[in-house]
């Protein structure tokens, strides 16, 4: 019997996970997942999480019950190494799993010496924000919160706490070097964003770069101390390092480089997938939920093709696989803080109260395929249910 390894239970490999049982039937495989949490955090609702919309409950997706019902061995720990010699990845407490097919959906890791903030890859570190926002709303002291980084994630975060009730206590600063916010995306909206935050009481602060952050706030280049209670890096996306260290080809920002059909360039044994990955001709595609879950079939078919080869006794790294195709313009749903959502793809920005409803709904559509029930209402509008509208 061979064996598939599934290091990291993210976006991309749930739909692998949920099928694990028919790949052991087709393919005679053992599915083994090794993960350093218990659950996924779905990105599309955290922000909302933070800014007192959903329970936690509504915006994690437990990995245990996927497994149990798919016959998955589940391993808690920390992957720190893989040895592709001996087709073996260690875990942080010594523990050794070995494979013959590999598949990575580990995430992407914060750029930046930032020892004593909240980083928002991987995803799950942002549960100290919450836990940070939740005694800020319980107490009467001053606090503050510095952001770093005004792209996509940070401005989200940032529109959403700066409009979460009980939190008239806390100050929020947004750092961001470029000379406007999120400068990825159509200006229109970066500039309503600056304009929205400025307005809720926030300091935006432009052209400023972020050198590090303490366990006491943010230096900047500038040599400028920002005094803070909390910190949010949320600088961009580089590899995970223990790709680069495992002999994996990488790109300059260490992220694995695959074929069309998530295939390691340097491995055929080995997938890689979601934010971890750099897709060929497709290597600068930016590093969202919404491509993640477009891969997800992708992996889980191809895994399955080069396990069926395994089982024919055939080389999986010669297996013809499926590609993956982007979206030519990927839509991206940007919650604000308020009954309203910005609807962005390339250069189109458009700002409506009906562009919420269609976020909520996505975002539920997609989490309640591997969840067991939700605990929200059945209402389209997650602010109606939860009192906010």
């Amino acid at each position: 019997m061979s064996t598939l390894l599934v290091v990291g239970g993210g976006h991309a490999s749930l739909p692998l996970l949920a099928h694990a049982r028919r790949l052991a039937e087709v393919a005679g495989a053992e599915v083994v997942l090794v993960s350093d949490r218990p659950e996924l955090w779905y990105s599309g609702m955290t922000p909302e999480w933070l800014g007192g919309v959903y329970p936690r409950a509504d915006v994690t997706v437990p990995l245990g019950p996927i497994c149990d019902r798919e016959g998955v061995r589940f391993e808690v720990g920390r992957a720190v190494a893989i040895d592709r010699a001996a087709r073996e990845v260690a875990l942080a407490d010594g523990r050794r799993e070995r494979y013959d097919v590999l598949a990575i959906d580990v995430g992407a890791v914060n750029p930046g010496e930032a020892g004593g903030a909240v980083r928002t890859k991987p995803l799950w570190r942002i549960e100290d924000l919450g836990r940070f926002l939740d005694a800020t709303a319980a107490g009467s002291k001053a606090r503050s919160l510095v952001i770093v980084g005004g792209g996509a994630a940070g401005v989200e975060v940032a529109l959403n706490v700066t409009a979460r009730p009980g939190l008239g206590a806390l100050s929020v600063t947004v750092v961001e070097p470029a000379d406007r916010l999120c400068p990825g995306l159509p200006s229109r909206f970066g500039a309503w964003a600056a304009e929205t935050l400025r307005r809720r009481g926030a300091d935006v602060r432009l052209g400023q770069r972020a050198e590090e952050a303490g366990a006491d706030g943010v230096r900047l280049a500038s040599g400028e101390r920002l005094p803070a209670d909390a910190v949010l890096w949320a600088t961009g996306s580089a590899g995970n390092p223990i790709l680069r260290e495992a002999g994996l080809a990488v790109t300059e920002r260490g992220f694995p480089r695959v074929d069309r059909g998530l295939r390691s360039v340097s491995d055929g044994r080995v997938f890689v997938a979601g934010d971890a990955a750099a897709v060929a001709g497709h290597e600068d595609l930016a590093r969202i939920g919404v491509h993640a879950v477009k891969q997800g079939p992708v992996l889980r078919e191809n895994v399955g093709r080069a396990l069926r080869a395994l089982a024919d006794g055939h080389d999986p790294a010669t297996t013809d696989l499926h590609p993956f195709h982007p979206y030519p313009l990927a839509p991206l749903l940007v919650s604000t803080g308020e009954p309203s959502a910005w609807w962005l793809a390339g250069p189109v920005a458009l700002h409506t109260g009906p562009a919420l409803r269609l976020k909520h709904a996505v975002d539920r559509r997609w989490i309640d395929r591997y969840r067991d029930g939700a605990s929200y209402s059945g209402l389209w509008d997650a602010r109606s249910a939860s009192g906010r509208g």
